[in-house]
């Protein structure tokens, strides 16, 4: 009789080592192994994905380095993918798990890795539209790294997350006070690397800008849903005829007002117009009466942060100041392959994990 995966999903209280077995994430290890491994052959070397996935039960159990070892059973590490030598399953002590995370892999290897992660829950989603919000992370009370923010009323960091669906994908991380906007050019790049092909990013109002809006619709391909404020009105140089007026203007350069409005649009976003486009776009969103509110994606949005912070660690309390970004990023790789487990094998609702210990 075949193990599989079926056989554990109506019990309660399975080890996550038995979900994790199931998940084949081979080409993330290689890549790993190629880009962030040691190259002396005579160094000894864990089995690279067995180690990704000890550090996603690592911080999902929420425990220390050492305590992680000392609490993993023989069943488990051989789950995981550990090699057994001499009647013994070899694993790595916990301060070896600690410079594999720290000094190995570190924040642009995690970063490698959830752009993996990303492209592959892109993927199996059947979604066609994503959203951009922050959520804080919050510091302790006397921490002396983290500002604070007034309108949290707390000491903070922030994790900027994109999400296809109700999925996330993708995250940034900055400090406390740090606006939301500049975050959008890191969000567009990283869904252009995970081939991402979406109909509409959803947006709220601190993302408003007229180069936001030219720059989802023109590099994305998609509709740039940025919430609007009640004061929000028309700019003529976004108008129809201003348009047509640059296109023309613009003829030794190869415009004219008889393109298409989309041929218009490109055109000027290339010959250093960005801008007008923007206008053009964000008075269209301003006349469509369907336009969505921003209530309802913030709702949705922090459904999905807070379901990540009651699941795993997802702050910066007691963090020293130096490893704050990484820790950030390694639970939300975490969250990334819980995800991946359910969506992977078709279990539904995937953001569901109660049944992981």
């Amino acid at each position: 009789m075949t193990d599989s995966l079926e056989n554990y999903i109506d019990k309660e209280h399975v080890s996550l080592c038995q979900f994790l077995f199931f998940l084949n994430i081979a080409d993330i290890a290689q890549y790993v192994k190629n880009n962030f491994y040691t190259d002396k052959t005579w160094h000894f070397k864990y089995d690279v994905e067995a180690m990704i996935k000890l550090v996603v039960v690592k911080f999902f159990r929420q425990k220390s380095f050492k305590k992680t070892i000392s609490t993993l059973t023989k069943e488990e590490a051989w789950l995981l993918g550990f090699q057994e030598k001499d009647n013994k399953i070899l694993i790595p002590t916990g301060s070896a798990l600690h410079h594999f995370v720290k000094y190995r892999l570190g924040v642009k290897g995690i970063d490698e890795i959830m752009l993996m992660l990303g492209e592959k829950i892109a993927k199996i989603s059947n979604s066609n539209e994503a959203k951009l919000d922050s959520t804080p992370l919050e510091a302790s009370r006397y921490s002396k790294n983290s500002e604070f923010n007034p309108h949290y009323k707390c000491k903070m960091d922030k994790a900027h997350i994109t999400m296809i669906g109700t999925y996330p994908v993708y995250m940034s991380y900055t400090d406390g006070l740090a606006g939301d906007s500049p975050e959008l050019p890191s969000h567009i790049a990283a869904l252009l690397r995970m081939n991402v092909e979406i109909d509409e990013y959803r947006l709220d109002g601190a993302y408003d800008s007229f180069h936001n809006h030219a720059d989802i619709w023109y590099k994305l391909n998609a509709d740039p849903l940025i919430s609007l404020g009640v004061d929000a009105v028309i700019n003529d140089e976004g108008k129809l005829e201003r348009i047509d007026h640059w296109a023309n203007k613009m003829w030794k350069l190869g415009g004219s007002k008889y393109m298409n409005i989309v041929e218009k649009l490109k055109f000027l976003y290339e010959n250093d117009r960005q801008e007008q486009v923007g206008m053009y776009i964000r008075n269209k969103n301003l006349e469509d009466k369907s336009f969505p509110e921003s209530k309802k994606l913030r709702q949705e949005c922090e459904r999905i942060h807070g379901h990540i912070k009651n699941t795993l660690k997802f702050d910066v309390r007691y963090i020293v100041d130096e490893s704050r970004e990484l820790y950030a990023k390694l639970n939300f790789v975490t969250y990334q392959l819980l995800l991946l487990i359910n969506l992977a094998n078709g279990i539904e609702p995937a953001n569901a994990f109660e049944n992981f210990i």
